[in-house]
C-alpha cells in the first residue's frame, strides 16, 4: 500500500521555520510566566471520557476525539449506544485536566498554585483555512486562591507577555459567572438551563447577538426571555461604566459583590499599568 504523504484532514506538518518561531515564543511565554511564579506541569492527552463530558467544556464536549475501548473491556455484542464503545478520549482544552490534576495531587502542591500549561488539544471539528483539528493552548491558572489579587496578577501576567511578543492596543476581557447567572436569571430562564444559556451565549464573538438569539429560539427558550437577556447587553454597549449599569441593573439577583470585584480588579490594573 502506497504510502499517504499528506497529513489526516485538520492537522499540519510543522516545518523547520516554523517550528523556530513556536520554540522561541515558548520560551519567551515560560520566562515570563515563570517571572510571576508560575509552575509549568503536564498532565496527559488522554482523559477519562467521563471527565471530558462532564459539562465543564461546554460546546467542546461535542467535538471529543473519542478512543475505542480495548480487549475484554469492549464488548459489541452488549453494547447500546456510542458510549458503550468507548472509556476515554484526546483533551480539548486544558482546563478539565488540570481539574482532575488538582484534585488528584492537590496534597503535594504549595497553596495557592500557580499553574502553567503549554500542550496540543485536540477537537473533532470542522476544518476550515487556518484552524485545525490538533491547536496548542497556553493556560496559566491560580487553584487556592480566591482573591482578587490572584485575578490582576493574572491579567499583569498576560498582558506583559504579550508586550513582550510584541503586540499593542489590545483589550483585556474579564467576567464574573455570578454576573452571568444573574443576567440569565433576570432575563427569566430557567436555572436548570443557565449552562445550555451559556453555551451558546459563548459562541457570541463568532455569530454575533442575533446568532445567539436564533440559538436561544431553536433551543426552546421564551422569547420574551431571549430579549430581555439581549437587551441588556444591547445596553452595555452604550454605558460608559458597563460595570455599574450591571450592578444596579442586577440589585435584587446578584450574588454577594460580583459588580464591586470586577472594578476593584480593572482600576487595579489600570493603576498599575499606568505607574
Amino acid at each position: 500500500m502506497a504510502l499517504s504523504k499528506r497529513p489526516v484532514t485538520g492537522m499540519k506538518d510543522i516545518l523547520p521555520a516554523e517550528m523556530q518561531i513556536r520554540d522561541y515564543v515558548i520560551g519567551l511565554i515560560k520566562e515570563t510566566y515563570k517571572g510571576f511564579g508560575f509552575t509549568p506541569i503536564e498532565t496527559p492527552c488522554v482523559e477519562n471520557i467521563a471527565n471530558l463530558s462532564s459539562k465543564q467544556g461546554g460546546e467542546n464536549e461535542k467535538l471529543i476525539f473519542k478512543i475505542m475501548k480495548r480487549g475484554e473491556k469492549l464488548n459489541l455484542e452488549q453494547a447500546t449506544c456510542e458510549n458503550d464503545l468507548t472509556d476515554s478520549g484526546l483533551r480539548y482544552d486544558l482546563t478539565v485536566p488540570l481539574s482532575r490534576f488538582y484534585s488528584n495531587n492537590a496534597a503535594n502542591l504549595p497553596k495557592p498554585f500557580k499553574a502553567l500549561q503549554i500542550g496540543p488539544v485536540w477537537r473533532a471539528d470542522r476544518p476550515q483555512k487556518g484552524r485545525f483539528r490538533q491547536f496548542y493552548q497556553c493556560d496559566i491558572d491560580i487553584l487556592g486562591d480566591a482573591t482578587n489579587l490572584a485575578e490582576i496578577e493574572l491579567i499583569l501576567a498576560t498582558t506583559t507577555l504579550l508586550g513582550k511578543i510584541g503586540f499593542s492596543g489590545f483589550n483585556v476581557r474579564i467576567n464574573d459567572r455570578r454576573i452571568l447567572k444573574a443576567m440569565a436569571k433576570y432575563s427569566g430562564f430557567p436555572e436548570s438551563q443557565f449552562d445550555e444559556v451559556f453555551i451558546i451565549l459563548d459562541k457570541m464573538d463568532k455569530i454575533g447577538l442575533d446568532g445567539v438569539a436564533e440559538e436561544l429560539k431553536k433551543a426552546g427558550f421564551e422569547e420574551s426571555s431571549i430579549q430581555t437577556y439581549l437587551k441588556m447587553f444591547e445596553e452595555l454597549k452604550s454605558q460608559e461604566n458597563g460595570i455599574a449599569y450591571i450592578g444596579e441593573k442586577l440589585k435584587d439577583v446578584l450574588e454577594g459583590d460580583a459588580a464591586n470585584n470586577l472594578q476593584q480588579i480593572v482600576s487595579a490594573v489600570e493603576q498599575t499599568t499606568k505607574s
